[in-house]
C-alpha cells in the first residue's frame, strides 16, 4: 500500500518532506506534489481552505493513480482553547461549520495520542472552544472517502494557538518545527496504519476453503456470506491451521459456521 499525505502549507509540509526524501514532481502544476523514488510516499500542499482541499485530494488521486489500500493522513496545524502549544491529537469527529455536515473517522487501531473533535471553520478565529479548529479537514475526509477505505483515512493536528498564545504570534519557522518535532509520533501512527491496512486487505480476499466449502455443504445465501466472513476472519486470526482438517465430522452447513463462531469467540481478534 502506499501513503498519500496532505498538508495545506508548505511549512507544514517542509518536515515531512525531509523526513520521507520526497521528490517534487514538476510535471504538475495544479497542486505542488512530492513523491518518494520507491513511490510508497507521496504529499500534496493542498493550501488553506476546505474547497482547495476536496480539489487536491481529487488531483492527487487523479495523478498518482491510488488505490483501495491506501493510508491518507491530512496532517497539519490546529488551535484549541488550553491544549499546549505543540501536543499532537488524531481527529474522531468532524464538523463542518458551514452546513453541520458530520463525519467520524474510524479509529480501529492503538494511537500513540489522544483523539478529539474537530470543527472545520470557513475562516481563521481566535474564539477557541474544547475542540480544535482548522480549515481543511471536513473537505479533505469527505473527498478521501470516495476513494479510500474508511479505517485508512485520518486527520492528525498538532496544536499551534490556544488562548494564551494565539495564531497571531507564530511563523513559519515555528509551525514546521511543530511538526518535525513530532515526526516520530506521526511515523508511529503510519506504522500502524501500515499494519491495518495489510490485514484489511487478507481480509478481502476469498478464503482458501471456501469454495470446497460450499461444494461439501448446503448453505443458504445468508449462511454464504456469513460463512465468507467467518473464514476471512479465520485465515487473519490462524494463517497456519487449516479449518477444514477439524470440519471432517461435521454435518451440515450450520454446523460449520457455529464451529467458526465458537472458535474466533475464543480468541482476542476483533478486526471487522
Amino acid at each position: 500500500m502506499a501513503v498519500h499525505i496532505f498538508c495545506a502549507l508548505s511549512c507544514e509540509a517542509k518536515p515531512i518532506i525531509d523526513n520521507f526524501n520526497l521528490i517534487r514532481l514538476n510535471e504538475f502544476d495544479l497542486f505542488k506534489i512530492y513523491q518518494s523514488i520507491d513511490k510508497e510516499t507521496s504529499l500534496i500542499i493542498t493550501n488553506i481552505g476546505k474547497v482547495n482541499a476536496v480539489e487536491a485530494v481529487t488531483y492527487h488521486h487523479d495523478n498518482i493513480k491510488t488505490s483501495e489500500y491506501d493510508i491518507w493522513l491530512n496532517i497539519g496545524i490546529a488551535g484549541h482553547e488550553n491544549i499546549s502549544i505543540g501536543e499532537i491529537r488524531i481527529i474522531n469527529k468532524i464538523v463542518d461549520h458551514e452546513d453541520q455536515s458530520c463525519w467520524y473517522p474510524q479509529i480501529i487501531f492503538n494511537p500513540p495520542c489522544n483523539c478529539i473533535d474537530l470543527i472545520t471553520l470557513g475562516k481563521p478565529s481566535a474564539e477557541y472552544q474544547s475542540c480544535l479548529y482548522d480549515m481543511e479537514a471536513s473537505g479533505f475526509y469527505f473527498a478521501a472517502t470516495k476513494y479510500g477505505t474508511l479505517e485508512l483515512i485520518h486527520s492528525l493536528k498538532i496544536i499551534s494557538d490556544n488562548n494564551k498564545a494565539p495564531i497571531s504570534k507564530i511563523n513559519k519557522n515555528d509551525v514546521s518545527n511543530l511538526v518535525k518535532n513530532k515526526i516520530n509520533t506521526i511515523n508511529k501512527i503510519l506504522n500502524e496504519l501500515r499494519l491495518l491496512s495489510s490485514e484489511i486487505k487478507s481480509t478481502n480476499k476469498q478464503p482458501r476453503d471456501y469454495e470446497n466449502f460450499l461444494k461439501k455443504w448446503h448453505f443458504s445465501q445468508t449462511e454464504k456470506y456469513q460463512l465468507l466472513n467467518l473464514l476471512q476472519k479465520h485465515d487473519v486470526r490462524f494463517p497456519e491451521n487449516n479449518f477444514s482438517e477439524i470440519s471432517e465430522t461435521l454435518k451440515t452447513g450450520k454446523q460449520v459456521l457455529k464451529k467458526l463462531r465458537d472458535k474466533l469467540n475464543k480468541t482476542d481478534f476483533s478486526l471487522h
